[in-house]
C-alpha cells in the first residue's frame, strides 16, 4: 500500500502525466476563483525571486492577478502582475490539451 502510494505522489508532483497535471491544475484554478481576493492579500509572500533578488520581482503579484482575472476583474489582475494573463492562459491550454490527450486515451 505504501509503494503505490509513493509512486502516485511522485507522480503528481512531477506533472510528468497528463492526468495527474489536468486535475491539479484544473483544482488551482478552482481555488483560485472561489478565494477571495482579500484573503491572498493578507498571505505571505512566497515568492522565491522575491526574496533573493529584492522586494520586487517580476514574478509578484501573479497568484493574486490570476485569482482576479478569473472572477472577471481584468485590470485588478493586470495590476497585481501583467504577466497574470500569460499564465492564465497557459494554465488553460494545458489543461485543455490534457483534457483532449485523457479523451483521446479512452477511446
Amino acid at each position: 500500500m505504501g509503494g503505490k502510494l509513493k509512486e502516485i505522489s511522485s507522480r503528481v508532483l512531477t506533472f510528468s502525466y497528463p492526468r495527474y497535471r489536468f486535475f491539479t491544475f484544473f483544482i488551482i484554478l478552482i481555488l483560485l476563483a472561489l478565494v477571495p481576493i482579500e484573503v491572498l492579500e493578507k498571505a505571505p509572500n512566497l515568492s522565491i525571486c522575491s526574496k533573493v533578488l529584492g522586494e520586487y520581482c517580476f514574478s509578484v503579484g501573479i497568484t493574486r492577478g490570476v485569482s482576479s482575472l478569473l472572477k472577471g476583474a481584468f485590470s485588478q489582475g493586470m495590476n497585481y502582475n501583467f504577466l497574470s494573463l500569460i499564465v492564465l492562459s497557459v494554465l488553460i491550454l494545458f489543461i485543455l490539451h490534457d483534457f483532449s490527450v485523457l479523451i483521446k486515451d479512452k477511446n
